[in-house]
């Protein structure tokens, strides 16, 4: 069946929230049995538009998983948000603060707090699961390593 990409990119939206798709193979038997003729790439450029991650499943299985919707929230409500379903864990080096996130979430994670612009950082980078927040000091790595602790326990208890 010939369906518009908006139509198609509502429908694969919906059928990611869901299902718990492993492949694009998967993605693809189940659209076309939903009626809609698609091919591997069409899936492929599809999930980059609809901005889909592979992320892991409480049962460590590799997902793919649509970006956390953030419409409407402040800066501090997104911060805490994705400080709450994403980071696991948090620890101080020196003057560099290592952030710990589900697979795949650690460059939305990282962008957030970039936008956040807290003082103490001076950079960070982002890799796929990890990141490096970088301060000038010891002192400015703990009190950030505090600032992040703060907010991952004030989350655990709502």
């Amino acid at each position: 069946m010939g369906v518009s990409k908006k139509d198609r990119l509502a429908i694969l939206k919906h059928l990611i929230r869901q299902n718990e798709f492993v492949t694009q193979d998967e993605i693809i038997r189940v659209l076309q049995r939903e009626g809609v003729t698609i091919n591997q790439g069409t899936v492929s450029k599809d999930l980059k538009t609809l901005r889909v991650v592979k992320t892991r499943t409480q049962d460590n299985r590799v997902k793919y998983a649509l970006p956390y919707d953030h419409s409407g929230e402040t800066q501090d409500e997104l911060l805490r948000s994705e400080i709450h379903h994403f980071v696991h864990s948090a620890a101080a080096a020196v003057n560099l603060v290592v952030v710990k996130t589900a697979s795949g979430r650690a460059a939305s994670v990282c962008e957030t707090i970039d936008q956040t612009a807290w003082p103490e950082i001076l950079g960070s980078i982002a890799g796929d699961n990890t990141i490096l927040l970088i301060t000038e000091t010891a002192e400015q790595a703990k009190r950030l390593l505090k600032r992040l602790h703060r907010i991952m326990e004030a989350e655990k208890k709502s």
